[in-house]
């Protein structure tokens, strides 16, 4: 059961470090490649676009060692716990907040439309759906506190 749940975890992180470089280097859809007008933003504009970015890799990092830890908690038997539903909360909002800056980084990019409405989904739904999984978890936790 655990290398099953290693290989699915190792299939998830795979998929997530996928599409990344596909949205953001590979994807033959996009007919507008993404150019950021330097000369028409100010110093300020730029110094924000730079935190941003700089915000999204540290997201990015964050729900990788967030993940790996959920991972080697249920490899340890630790899977009903309040640290896996702390990690999967964590991971659900570090998850929302990347959204929201690829929207703020998309309204300064010239990039079609189509680009943003797919990762306003994907990330949103990824989101929601492990905030869904850490009230699973939570409720799992309080049941087998209840039983034992």
């Amino acid at each position: 059961m655990k290398r099953y749940v290693n290989y699915l975890c190792v299939l998830i992180l795979a998929l997530m470090f996928f599409e990344l470089v596909w949205e953001f280097f590979l994807d033959p859809g996009t007919s507008v490649k993404p150019k950021i007008d330097v000369d028409s933003l100010s110093l300020g504009s730029l110094v924000f676009l730079l935190v941003v970015c700089v915000a999204m890799l540290g997201l990015v990092v964050m729900c990788f060692i967030t993940l790996v830890k959920f991972v080697l908690n249920v490899n340890r038997n630790q899977v009903f716990t309040k640290k896996n539903v702390s990690l999967l909360r964590k991971y659900g909002v570090y998850v929302l907040l990347f959204g929201v800056g690829g929207v703020i980084l998309f309204s300064y990019v010239s990039i079609e439309i189509r680009g943003i409405v797919n990762l306003i989904i994907d990330t949103l739904g990824e989101g929601l759906f492990a905030l869904l999984m850490a009230e699973v978890f939570g409720i799992g936790v309080q049941l087998q506190e209840k039983k034992g």
